[in-house]
């Protein structure tokens, strides 16, 4: 089963935010919310948290899985709406969010996704300027974050995607939320985005055979939906074969035509056409394929 859309997963998780940028909702007796999203998305989110009635106090840990805008633009909003939450993030990513160069980046990646929404207006009031991100609870491989009522959620590393890439899987529910580690649903559900080991093709492959080994129902990704009941249970598997005949299958394109920009050109082609990552403009998904394609042939 895929849940394309924002909604109730089951009676412990909430999908929150939108088609595009996913976040969601985890119950104990506290809560926590996994994905830091993107600023644009907070009247969606303070819809539907005012709709599923989240007191302040509910809320005892925002989760970052990675570092990249798309994925911790929110976070101000959240850390002004719940502030007693700690931000929780891996060391790395924690030390690589207090660098102004990287922040600005951020701030700014988020702020043009504002205009291009037309939201300018709307999103005034909540004030969602990125001046900064904090990280309050530095957490690493095996660690645990208690929400009480049996759930828990243990954070994996899980590296290749970017440095700091790190999943979160709640055995009580068999719910893993993978990030970009793994490969996510297409747009239309229709199968699973390439491949994405922006910073390293040979820890992605690692991090993902790791996570397969997981038991899951429910597959909760931040772009693009909830694979959930026999979809859940094989989408790591699928995402682990699609990725390890990814590089042969570049590697034949290399040898047909010549280059890697030439093979990066293409790919990019058939991203756009697919509309794989409809939240990045045309220029940055041309930067990311082509750095991908390196870190798989380099590697």
């Amino acid at each position: 089963m895929w849940f394309a859309e924002p909604g109730k997963i089951n009676e412990r998780i909430d999908f929150l935010g939108t088609h595009e940028i996913c976040m969601y909702l985890v119950r104990g007796r506290h809560s926590m919310i996994v994905g830091g999203g993107m600023s644009y998305i907070a009247p969606a989110l303070e819809r539907q948290l005012s709709a599923i009635d989240v007191d302040a106090g509910d809320i005892r840990y925002l989760v970052i899985t990675h570092s990249h805008f798309d994925h911790c633009g929110a976070v101000p909003y959240l850390k002004r709406r719940f502030p007693e939450a700690e931000v929780v993030a891996s060391a790395y990513a924690a030390e690589v969010l207090q660098k102004p160069k990287v922040i600005d980046v951020i701030a700014s990646a988020n702020r043009e996704k504002i205009a291009e929404s037309g939201l300018d207006r709307e999103l005034e009031d909540p004030g969602l300027d990125i001046s900064g991100i904090d990280v309050d609870r530095i957490v690493g491989d095996g660690d645990a974050l208690d929400l009480g009522q049996g759930i828990e959620a243990h954070i994996i590393e899980a590296p290749g995607h970017s440095r700091c890439s790190m999943a979160v899987y709640v055995p009580a529910l068999k719910a893993m939320f993978p990030t970009d580690a793994a490969p996510c649903p297409l747009p239309d559900g229709k199968g699973l985005v390439l491949p994405s080991p922006q910073y390293d093709f040979t820890m992605y492959l690692e991090s993902l055979r790791k996570l397969s080994e997981y038991d899951v129902e429910v597959c909760a990704f931040e772009h693009h939906g909830v694979l959930a009941g026999e979809q859940g249970r094989n989408a790591l598997q699928r995402g682990l074969q699609r990725t390890e005949r990814f590089k042969s299958y570049l590697v034949r394109q290399c040898e047909e035509l010549g280059n890697i920009d030439a093979v990066a050109g293409k790919l990019a082609s058939e991203i756009r056409r697919k509309n794989e990552l409809p939240f990045l403009s045309l220029e940055l998904q041309a930067t990311i394929v082509m750095l991908s394609v390196r870190k798989i042939l380099g590697s």
